[in-house]
């Protein structure tokens, strides 16, 4: 009889804290990072996200209990060689090879939402809140918004070319479309 209980409770226990995982996926996602320079306006396409959602319900971004992601810095890329170079050294490549994230908080109301982020560049650690539009569907969110940042606020050097007649804008702009599967 003792042992029948015990099953039961870690049983029901087990379901009422039962998680459900979801896995970013890379190939219907989609970031672009937008700037300004004193020539024209640039925008570089990021070519490899991952990362996953932890929630306590289904579907259900206030439900939230753990969410990450995480881009290589060299799959950051534009049209031009010389802008890559330029982006990957101001980022410190070499020393942070990757830009991660870990979901703080979420909340949602609704189609749309905020959420807290730890985010970190080139080494260096901020808490950024962004809103996202938000929308769920047979096992799959869809997260997508436009975060705000300036590059001095992770100590990124805006970069500069041609002896510095061409510079960077230190305001960016990440537009994101995240798909993430059951």
């Amino acid at each position: 009889m003792f042992s029948t209980l015990t099953v039961l409770l870690l049983v029901a226990n087990y379901t009422a804290t039962a998680q459900i995982q979801y896995q970013l996926d890379s190939k219907n996602s989609s970031m672009l990072v937008k700037g300004t320079s004193t020539i024209h306006d640039w925008e570089m396409t990021v070519e490899n996200l991952q990362g996953a959602i932890t929630l306590q319900e289904s579907q259900a971004l206030d439900q939230l209990t753990g969410g990450h992601f995480v881009l290589d810095v060299k799959s950051i890329k534009s049209e031009r060689s010389l802008m890559n170079k330029k982006t990957y050294e101001a980022l410190k490549e070499d020393d942070f090879p990757q830009i991660k994230a870990k979901v703080n908080q979420v909340t949602q109301n609704g189609n749309s939402g905020s959420v807290v982020l730890e985010l970190t560049i080139a080494g260096k650690t901020q808490k950024v809140t962004d809103d996202f539009e938000f929308s769920s569907a047979n096992g799959t969110i869809t997260v997508q918004g436009v975060l705000d940042l300036k590059m001095s606020d992770f100590g990124v050097e805006p970069p500069v070319a041609m002896m510095g007649t061409i510079k960077t804008g230190d305001e960016i702009k990440v537009e994101y479309k995240l798909v993430y599967n059951e």
